[in-house]
């Protein structure tokens, strides 16, 4: 007979090493019926495949989150996190596309993260259509939701990240608003990549700090490049920042906390309390 310990971790193998389906199976094999795993984050990377983006743009975009998701330091993050985390990827244009374009995976280690990498990098390209960017918010929302009543995957911080050069063309900005409006009443926290170019200086940036990035939970944030030439810095300290809680744009110090110094920043601070109150 399997101990509960040795169920579990064979559970969670399953789902690090197999992708979601496989660990699915594996929690009804084991447990009877599904329990959701409890994780410390789940990301959903919502991607623009719309007309506006070219072939060498989309894989601008897909080899840079691949390349974000390959740092040492965003790797030792996720391997430093207690649940794990587990990543989504899905695309849009006139509508959400269909299946995922990569399943719900939990992400725990070296080896899982290499292997969620190589998807993002090898990723296909599912439209080229306009550009729904309220269809991109609904489709995230509706599977996290799935995810977490479906017993796979649950987590207190849920998080979209929706990366665009374009504003919504397909439906109306009271109908984006509506969709991140109901994102942020589930306790889900949307942030934003706006890429710059065919709308001035700032104007997909302020259409998604004004339509779609969540209000609540706190520490929502737009990340804006110029170009497409800046999306791996780009996706390098974003992906920071939220695997590793740093909040709001701050393209300097943030970055660097989200690399390390916040950690030792707080040892220092406690190691000082306790000389306070050592001398009290």
């Amino acid at each position: 007979m399997k101990s509960a310990r040795s169920i579990l971790i064979t559970r969670l193998r399953a789902i690090a090493l197999g992708g979601a389906a496989v660990g699915l199976a594996q929690l009804t094999l084991f447990g009877g019926s599904a329990q959701a795993v409890t994780v410390d984050k789940m990301l959903f990377l919502s991607t623009d495949v719309s007309g506006s983006i070219n072939t060498s743009e989309y894989n601008t975009q897909r080899l840079g989150w691949s390349n974000a998701f390959l740092l040492p330091t965003i790797k030792s993050s996720i391997a430093a996190s207690p649940n794990g985390i587990a990543v989504a990827v899905g695309q849009w244009d006139t509508v959400a596309r269909t299946p995922l374009a990569i399943d719900w995976t939990l992400l725990t280690n070296s080896a899982s993260v290499d292997s969620f990498a190589a998807q993002l990098a090898t990723m296909a390209r599912q439209g080229s259509g306009s550009t729904c960017v309220s269809c991109g918010i609904n489709a995230a929302v509706a599977s996290i939701q799935s995810a977490i009543s479906s017993g796979l995957f649950d987590s207190a911080t849920k998080i979209i990240d929706i990366s665009s050069d374009g504003i919504e063309n397909v439906t109306d900005d009271a109908t984006v608003r509506a969709a991140r409006d109901n994102a942020a009443s589930q306790g889900i926290k949307i942030n934003a990549l706006a890429i710059e170019g065919d709308f001035g200086a700032t104007g997909v940036t302020d259409y998604y700090k004004n339509n779609v990035i969540t209000p609540t939970p706190p520490g929502s944030f737009v990340k804006t490049v110029t170009g497409f030439g800046e999306f791996q810095d780009a996706a390098n300290i974003k992906l920071a920042q939220e695997i590793n809680g740093v909040p709001g744009p701050l393209p300097v110090f943030g970055a660097m906390a989200a690399f390390g110094w916040a950690g030792r920043l707080r040892k220092r601070v406690k190691l000082a309390k306790r000389n306070l109150t050592a001398m009290a």
